[in-house]
């Protein structure tokens, strides 16, 4: 165990300054290989990562490691790292832009000023610190910078005066798309195609960096930029049309995210210093459920753990030597409003009173488990709309992973954790409620779900949900066999904190409808585990009662079921000492014919 407490390196959550985080002392996972695989591929790259999966902390790393400026500071900076054994011929060796573009107003009305003034300040900035390297006047300069009345001619100002000089320029772009996304996600398509075609403002301004990597004596040599989604990029294709996306690069696929040997030794640095009292491989086991199997790569066979939400998960337990009291860290995740353009969103950013072909596209994925798509590296908005391109957007938001590749050579893509498998219950709720197809009253619900966790009253519950569900006429047009019951309960009985609900869950070779797992390690008074199984009786056009022997059978066979998946080892132990409740539920349509315990 560790003597002094002030040695011990904290949690670097949040941090993305890299300077700041070495001296601070704070923890740090070591990923300056990549920075040999970055150079390799080419000198202008795109790389889109969900959010919150250490971008912007990387692209820290890069600044330091290229910059002239910290040139003087490498040995200190990268000590202990694995670039510092085997530098490469560039290091320190450029003067560095990094822009960052999640400073910018997103509001429609001050986006194009505010973008104008994030250039005028970082260019400002700019030749503040490389004033002797540029041979510039930093007051003139930023007099100049100020007169311009667009962001595109602060750049061409900017580039003129990197040009025909010794060191080179390399420019660093954070969340490229950041406030484009959310003027998409808000105000609707038509506002975002004003700034990213035509004359837009933001196409101008990749028109300037493209001027800057191919005109004669082109002052930037390298460019990386990051971003989510390759929408943006698209858009703005004709202006900057000259990046390599490597975001599927197998050989990069580990460049962000923690692998499972990393966050193995990241608990027991801290089991070390007292701070962690579970046992490393318990604690690896919860987070591997709730934060774990993401992969970047159709070849890549290492599986990543989402960056913020370890880091989140670490600094919560280590306060009270307890589980966190929420397992998601909201912050990390694409909050509702990103996905709504997708779904309910017209083009002019009005809420739509109805779903569209994405919205079931979704629910398929609740119901299927899977989807088997091409990844899109880059398309217009206006064909967001196409399958395969919504899919691959599900996908570079973080909300699908990679598990394989099927006969024609397209990924099978998988909800990859419990984390991103409510956040998809959520957003079927929000859409449900937004557009008015379905609501429940909330603090009934939960009220119902404790009853059912703790005094084993599952009847209430599961009769509320069905009640409210026959009582919409959209949810019913909407409910059309037993996959689409099965995910609509998934979605319902998945709000609460209380179970981990599973659908099609794998018990004793065969599958289970649905599993509600008690959290045992968030709530360990909980008293009561269940098994659904659900038969579905397809309507024949008649409000005839349905034959008794119909109903006895489908109940017979559930039940069946219900005995062999409750036989199940693994399931078994992760119920402990709860008591398991086997329910049927029998329905003829949108009707509950039949729900009994065996």
């Amino acid at each position: 165990m560790m003597n002094d407490e002030h040695d011990l390196k904290q949690i670097p959550y949040g941090v993305s300054d890299f300077n700041d985080l070495k001296v601070k002392n704070l923890y740090y996972v070591d990923k300056t290989r990549f920075i040999r695989n970055i150079e390799n591929k080419g000198s202008y790259l795109f790389l889109i990562r969900p959010r919150r999966f250490g971008k912007s902390l990387f692209l820290g790393v890069m600044e330091a490691y290229y910059d002239i400026h910290y040139k003087d500071r490498f040995d200190y900076l990268f000590a202990g790292s694995d670039i510092l054994r085997n530098p490469t011929k560039e290091k320190n060796n450029y003067l560095v832009l990094k822009l960052n573009f999640s400073a910018v107003n997103p509001e429609i009305s001050q986006v194009e000023g505010s973008f104008l003034n994030y250039i005028q300040e970082s260019a400002s900035g700019f030749v503040m610190k490389y004033g002797k390297q540029l041979g510039v006047d930093s007051e003139k300069a930023e007099l100049e910078f100020k007169s311009k009345k667009n962001a595109s001619d602060v750049m061409v100002s900017l580039l003129k005066y990197c040009k025909r000089k010794e060191h080179r320029l390399y420019v660093i772009i954070d969340e490229y798309d950041n406030f484009a996304n959310t003027i998409l996600s808000e105000s609707g398509e038509l506002e975002f195609e004003k700034i990213t075609h035509g004359e837009g403002f933001f196409r101008a301004f990749f028109n300037v960096l493209k001027w800057g990597t191919t005109d004669i004596e082109a002052p930037i040599s390298r460019l990386f930029m990051t971003g989510v989604s390759p929408i943006t990029l698209d858009d703005v294709t004709s202006g900057f049309n000259i990046a390599t996306n490597i975001s599927l690069h197998s050989d990069i696929n580990e460049i962000m995210g923690f692998t499972q040997t990393e966050v193995e030794t990241m608990i027991e640095y801290y089991r070390q210093s007292g701070k962690i009292h579970n046992s490393t491989p318990e604690l690896l086991e919860i987070m591997s459920q709730w934060y774990n199997h993401y992969r970047f790569s159709f070849n890549a066979s290492t599986e990543l753990f989402n960056t913020v939400h370890i880091l989140y998960f670490l600094q919560e337990y280590m306060i009270d030597s307890q589980f966190p009291r929420n397992f998601i860290d909201y912050n990390a995740l694409i909050d509702y409003k990103k996905l709504r353009h997708l779904i309910i969103i017209d083009k002019k950013g009005a809420v739509s009173s109805q779903t569209n072909g994405n919205f079931s596209r979704l629910r398929q994925i609740m119901e299927t488990h899977s989807v088997h798509s091409a990844i899109v590296d880059r398309f217009p908005v206006k064909k967001m709309i196409s399958p395969e391109n919504f899919v691959s957007l599900l996908y570079y938001f973080g909300l699908l992973t990679i598990t394989g590749i099927d006969e024609e050579k397209k990924a099978i893509l998988k909800i990859p954790n419990e984390a991103v498998k409510r956040l998809y219950y959520d957003y079927i709720k929000e859409t449900y409620e937004e557009t008015g197809l379905f609501t429940l009253n909330l603090s009934k619900f939960e009220e119902l779900m404790r009853e059912m966790a703790f005094s084993g009253q599952w009847k209430p519950l599961i009769e509320y949900i069905v009640q409210q569900m026959d009582a919409s006429m959209g949810i019913r047009d909407l409910i059309t066999g037993e996959k689409a019951i099965q995910a609509f309960l998934n979605v319902y009985l998945g709000l609460s904190a209380l179970y981990l609900v599973y659908s099609e869950r794998e018990l004793e070779k065969g599958y289970a409808d649905l599993v509600m797992e008690p959290f045992l390690a968030q709530y360990p008074q909980l008293k009561y585990s269940y098994l659904l199984e659900i038969k579905y009786i397809k309507p024949q056009g008649t409000k005839k009662a349905l034959p008794a022997a119909a109903i006895k059978k489908a109940r017979e066979e559930a039940e069946d079921q219900l005995r062999r998946y409750s036989l199940d080892e693994k399931f078994q132990k992760a119920i402990n000492r709860t008591t398991l409740k086997k329910i049927v539920l029998i329905f003829n349509g949108t009707r509950l014919v039949y729900h009994g315990e065996m």
